[in-house]
């Protein structure tokens, strides 16, 4: 692809090609140095009480990159002349390079959930959207109890789950994400939905910078480079998360704005309307926002009317969803609907107020370099050096760069542990405006080099996409499956074991692992072993259980023969009268795994 730089200056004389754009670069990865500081300090220890998650995959896997980045970054620099030759990639159609792009989103996507995960979904947001899933495909919005297992369900699904009476369940997400994966298993392709979503996504990132920037098609490229180069957006491609689906909403939804007219904007309200109804509704309207607030800025009064109004109500209608249709359904407790509207935000906002403490900041950092670490080697410092000329750009990069500004603000006073992730995935809808951003600012600047400088400085972007497509990616896709191993292989145990119920006993007298990742049944209860958490057990139902069901135990020294993480904490007191009826009546083989024994 031939293209017209931004401010060409072919005339100006020579320069070191380190000094711009790579030395700007360099330094800009300083810029993170203070949220390097406080995820350190957050953790001081690798056995503190208050080791977390975050702060395991900090170590492990973020660090490391982010140095190596840093390293990287400083070599492209200095290796830039010799790396011209590269720069010839640039002469060949936009198109091949973009469909190829998408095409290693596709299939790694395709091959990765099962070579790397082996279909095992390691968080409840990806196990719940699949049990959702199951529900819906069978033409219902609730499960039904069977009735034998009604008294134990808050055992059998202890998180994340409405409220519901008449032995009902299903999940507390919202419904447009499981909708997707029940249509594409109906359509017995459950397994392609996120691999396409992402594969879309770096498609319609160039298309939508095509339109940003028509006399500059070059900057259209290397955004889309810089996200399908991201190994976030690949890992991502490969779960089951509903992070995929809201990046590619949101850049369809972008697309259709800045089309326009009656079918653009009709189109972007409708894809509006799904997509904050995916899985939680503070997502896309943040994304949205700043593009509201542009119309209003330019007086643009009827467009920033049609918005406004619209956004209100799809919010309103996604904040009423689950009151609506549990009433519409004949199954809410009795209570005046208001009321029931007011419980159902009360308790988010309770959540949000929750996790605002003062311990949450290291964790917090922790995430935000994990999203540097887990995207091209080149998109955070292109962020951090691009922040502030992005916004005075004003326009769709001023909207873009507050865009993804407010969901750093939101999150981090909402929701700043997000547990098990690949990168940051609540910023993984937002990966489309830090594309669009990076390379809006890298066109930029190198529209100012002379030729020979300005060949270099793009040899050296292809090389840092190559890095991250060959050595990053595998690496990334290495550690999350190394990761996911261990509680795969516990998983699978599990489901092999022939009791009849499981009893997972995940707060030890002085540990803890993670009960999320093992207490997962099928919305219908079709499957044996049920399996049950031992902290939603009272006692007297542990006895009851022992004594009508064959029962089987996985405790912190099944995990740890697993070699799933278990950290110390100290449990409450009541599991230990929970554990002594079980010790009393003889109930519960401990599950081991089977280099271990029996």
């Amino acid at each position: 692809m031939r293209a017209t730089p931004l401010a060409a200056a072919e005339s100006a004389p020579p320069r070191r090609v380190f000094a711009r754009p790579f030395l700007l670069l360099t330094l800009a990865w300083a810029g993170l140095a203070p949220v390097l500081g406080v995820a350190i300090g957050a953790t001081g220890s690798l056995h503190g009480r208050d080791w977390t998650t975050e702060a395991t995959f900090f170590w492990a896997q973020d660090l490391p990159v982010i140095l190596g980045c840093i390293a990287l970054t400083a070599a492209l620099g200095v290796a830039a002349p010799a790396l011209r030759p590269l720069a010839a990639a640039f002469d060949r159609p936009a198109a091949i390079w973009v469909a190829a792009l998408a095409a290693v989103c596709l299939v790694a996507g395709v091959l990765g959930g099962w070579l790397a995960f082996g279909g095992y979904t390691l968080s409840l947001d990806e196990f719940l959207a699949n049990f959702d899933a199951r529900i819906f495909a069978s033409g219902r919005l609730f499960a039904a109890v069977p009735a034998a297992w009604r008294p134990y369900a808050a055992a059998l699904q202890p998180v994340y789950m409405l409220d519901l009476p008449s032995g009902l369940w299903a999940s507390s997400y919202l419904p447009v994400n499981a909708a997707l994966r029940a249509l594409a298993g109906l359509a017995g392709v459950q397994w392609l939905l996120n691999p396409a979503l992402g594969a879309f996504s770096v498609v319609a990132v160039w298309r939508i910078g095509r339109r940003l920037w028509p006399d500059e098609p070059r900057a259209a490229v290397l955004a889309a480079a810089l996200l399908g180069a991201s190994a976030q957006l690949i890992v991502m491609s490969m779960t089951a998360y509903a992070m995929s689906a809201h990046l590619a909403f949101n850049l369809a939804w972008l697309w259709l704005f800045l089309r326009g007219g009656r079918l653009g904007h009709a189109g972007a309200i409708a894809v509006g309307f799904l997509a904050t109804g995916l899985h939680q509704l503070i997502f896309h309207p943040i994304f949205v926002a700043p593009f509201i607030l542009q119309l209003w800025i330019e007086r643009r009064w009827r467009a920033a009317a049609l918005y406004t109004l619209a956004y209100a109500a799809i919010c309103g209608f996604w904040v009423a969803w689950w009151p609506l249709v549990t009433h519409a359904a004949g199954v809410a407790q009795p209570s005046d609907d208001s009321a029931v509207d007011l419980d159902w935000i009360s308790d988010r906002v309770s959540d949000a107020f929750d996790a605002l403490k003062i311990g949450s900041i290291g964790v917090y950092a922790q995430s935000v370099a994990r999203f540097a670490a887990w995207q091209n080697p080149l998109l955070a410092p292109l962020l951090v050096a691009a922040a502030i000329p992005a916004f005075l750009a004003k326009g769709a990069l001023r909207a873009l760069i507050l865009g993804v500004f407010l969901t750093f603000v939101a999150v981090g006073v909402a929701s700043p542990t997000q547990t098990h992730g690949w990168g940051w995935r609540y910023m993984h809808g937002l990966l489309g405006s830090t594309a669009q951003i990076g390379g809006w600012a890298f066109a930029r600047w190198t529209g100012r080099l002379d030729r020979r400088a300005r060949e270099a400085a793009l040899g050296a972007f292809v090389a840092a996409c190559a890095v991250s497509l060959f050595v990053l990616v595998p690496l990334r896709i290495w550690q999350a499956a190394s990761y996911v191993a261990p509680y795969a292989a516990a998983d699978a145990a599990i489901r092999r074991d022939p009791a009849e119920v499981v009893v997972v006993d995940h707060n030890g007298e002085t540990t803890l692992f993670d009960m999320g990742t093992l207490v997962r049944n099928d919305p219908f209860l079709a499957r044996s072993p049920k399996v049950m958490a031992l902290s939603m057990l009272p006692a007297p139902l542990v006895a009851e259980l022992c004594r009508t069901h064959s029962v089987a135990l996985f405790n912190h020294v099944s995990a740890e023969s697993f070699g799933i993480d278990v950290v110390p904490w100290r449990g409450p007191r009541g599991l230990m009268a929970r554990r002594a009826v079980m010790a009393k009546l003889g109930c519960g083989r401990l599950i081991l795994a089977p280099t271990r024994g029996r």
